[in-house]
């Protein structure tokens, strides 16, 4: 359901994904999005449809003063739980989180005039998978969540010779997948990977803006930030989205008050990452610790300043405003969109509230 598009700022709109209820992976559920670059129109992921038995993509055209949206087409797409997608106004490029098998997929989707979604002239399949091996460079926690290929992220990029490439984080292999696109030839080829530390479940990236040619790529299953140098797909640095006294102590002495993941989980697990808008500092969502994790950028690299609570339950998803003074965050299990101002120790006033018996906010587009 993506059935929510609330006012920010004069001028501004953004729309707000959500899960139709307090569950992982439910029929009907409508995620992660983005805008396309010049027309009104939003690309979401539907993970799966109203039966259940596929995931899509859907192309929505939204009024820019009233923020009505209308559905244009929908496209459904093999693999399962499409989780993630990002596009340049050409093509739609969509990560399925759940593999077919043992393959995970990515899939390229022309788009037409009016912003419609085509259907796929490309895919990407993944194979790798860290398995019992991540499991125990974990010490046990999160048992299974690597026993396959799981891309989590389709993050396009611009190349040095001025061309297009895509990023893929895979959380099952961890290991990020560097993929050349042609818009000529409408396909996507691996021209590279980077391999992350066994058992750290890579989720989502962000490429510098500064000039450093690295992405930032944020580990679900280790609470960490990898800067990753692009060029030779190498990782260069790693820092922890946690305080360093949490290193110490039992998952129960750090998460917040949130029986999923005390009882359940375990342990915190990240989810986004995101750059203020000038670039100069990163932030990410820890999920269980419930907070943002802040960081300042340097000529590519990292320094923890401190995390931000969020106030509320399971961080998803975030927006850093345009003036870079705050932060929306979405929590999940909570059923809350929470300000942040960064100027002022992460004080929060209520922005939005949906009812959380209902639906749990996972994802946001500006």
């Amino acid at each position: 359901n993506i059935a929510h598009v609330i006012p920010l700022a004069a001028g501004m709109l953004v729309a707000v994904g959500t899960y139709s209820r307090l569950a992982g992976h439910v029929p009907g559920t409508l995620g992660r999005g983005v805008r396309h670059p010049s027309k009104s129109v939003i690309y979401a992921c539907q993970e799966m449809d109203a039966d259940g038995e596929s995931n899509a993509v859907t192309a929505i055209s939204f009024d820019e003063c009233t923020g009505v949206l209308t559905a244009i087409n929908t496209v459904k797409l093999p693999g399962g739980v499409a989780c993630h997608v990002d596009t340049d106004g050409e093509f739609l490029f969509a990560a399925c989180y759940m593999p077919t098998g043992s393959t995970g997929v990515v899939h390229m989707l022309p788009l037409a005039e009016d912003g419609s979604v085509q259907p796929i002239c490309d895919t990407f399949e993944a194979t790798e998978a860290s398995g019992k091996a991540g499991d125990d460079a974990r010490g046990g926690s999160q048992a299974g969540r690597q026993d396959t290929s799981h891309p989590h992220m389709a993050c396009l990029y611009r190349t040095s010779d001025g061309g297009m490439g895509v990023l893929v984080p895979d959380l099952g292999g961890d290991v990020v997948y560097k993929l050349a696109v042609s818009k000529q030839d409408r396909k996507m080829r691996l021209v590279g990977s980077a391999k992350l530390a066994v058992g750290t479940g890579p989720r989502h990236c962000v490429v510098d803006t500064q000039g450093a040619n690295v992405v930032y790529v944020i580990g679900e299953l280790t609470n960490t930030i990898d800067v990753v140098d692009i060029e030779s797909m190498t990782s260069v640095q790693r820092v922890s989205t946690l305080p360093a006294e949490t290193a110490g102590q039992q998952p129960s002495e750090y998460l917040s008050d949130n029986p999923f993941f005390l009882e359940k989980v375990g342990q915190s697990c990240c989810s986004a990452v995101k750059l203020s808008p000038d670039g100069k500092k990163l932030y990410g969502s820890n999920r269980g610790h419930d907070s943002l994790t802040v960081c300042s950028v340097d000529g590519g690299r990292l320094k923890f300043e401190g995390c931000l609570s969020t106030r509320g339950r399971t961080p998803r998803d975030f927006f850093v405003g345009p003036n870079a003074k705050y932060l929306l965050a979405l929590n999940q299990d909570s059923g809350t969109i929470a300000t942040l101002s960064i100027d002022d120790d992460g004080r929060k006033v209520p922005l939005f509230e949906m009812n959380a018996a209902a639906v749990s906010v996972i994802a946001l587009t500006p």
